[in-house]
């Protein structure tokens, strides 16, 4: 799975200032034996470390102590499996990260310096940005929290309408009213339709939203993340007119996706984001 830094985590990145950081961007190999490529990537990678530190006449020992934390990763769960993402290692003085970034697009490097190269995590990132979905049913409301990359339920509002409504059980019978026939002398018990199951419908589901809304509110008041909601196209408008979210997007995800697999939702909210191609004006 891809896993980029957090912004804290970027923040502590750039604050490292030591002599002699390394930075470390191998990308994805895919392998044709079974020998795995990006395991002996990376060995060569400390192993050209290491050369370049012993050129600046640091001593040996220390060398290896910094190194040590990245050899025990050649020898993880990391490179146990062919998992299909690239690496960005980050090694100082008693200081070791390392990230799973995409397959694709990745340029090898190796950096020596004062302080970490973080600018091609830093790009990454700005072409991934968060934002949040919100899954809406009658059973209940999943917030899911994505960018490109990753998707993962952050929250859950299990209660079903039914039972946030305290509804012992929905009003689907007809309403019975005397009417008087023309040709009986007395009054007679016939049914005329009076429940209009749509209305009904519409106005528990606005009541149970708000409820939702106010919930939601204590868990992202504070953020700036774009809100997207998803459901089944009726209950969309119904969400929209008691959200107080400042950030819900006009973009929507149409469907009954309670049941889909996240990392489907994650396609169609990535599509909304994504920059359309730009159109090729045809010669006249």
């Amino acid at each position: 799975m891809i896993q980029l830094p957090t912004n804290t985590e970027i923040k502590t990145l750039k604050a490292f200032k030591e002599p002699d950081s390394i930075s470390i961007y191998a990308p994805y190999i895919a392998p044709n034996s079974s020998d795995n490529p990006n395991r002996t990537q990376l060995k060569n990678f400390l192993k050209e470390a290491r050369q370049q530190l012993l050129a600046k006449e640091l001593d040996e020992r220390e060398i290896d102590a910094i190194l040590q934390p990245a050899k025990k990763l050649l020898d993880s769960e990391e490179f146990r499996m062919n998992y299909k993402h690239s690496l960005a290692v980050f090694i100082g003085n008693d200081f070791f990260r390392y990230y799973h970034l995409p397959p694709k697009g990745v340029t090898s490097s190796l950096i020596i310096g004062k302080g970490f190269s973080v600018q091609p995590i830093v790009e990454l990132l700005n072409s991934s940005p968060p934002y949040f979905v919100l899954l809406l049913s009658h059973n209940g409301v999943q917030l899911l929290k994505g960018d490109r990359y990753n998707i993962e339920q952050i929250q859950e509002f299990p209660t079903p309408m039914k039972e946030d409504l305290n509804i012992d059980e929905y009003p689907n019978e007809f309403q019975p009213h005397e009417v008087a026939p023309a040709i009986e002398g007395k009054g007679s018990n016939r049914f005329h339709g009076q429940y209009n199951q749509t209305q009904v419908d519409k106005e528990m589901l606005t009541k149970y939203f708000r409820h939702i809304d106010t919930k939601l509110q204590k868990v992202i008041k504070n953020e700036k993340i774009p809100l997207i909601i998803a459901g089944v196209e009726y209950l969309l408008p119904i969400y929209r007119q008691v959200n107080t979210y400042p950030h819900l997007l006009e973009s929507e995800i149409q469907g009954s996706l309670e049941h889909s697999p996240l990392d489907s939702i994650r396609k169609k909210a990535y599509k909304l984001f994504r920059p359309k191609p730009k159109k090729i004006p045809q010669s006249k």
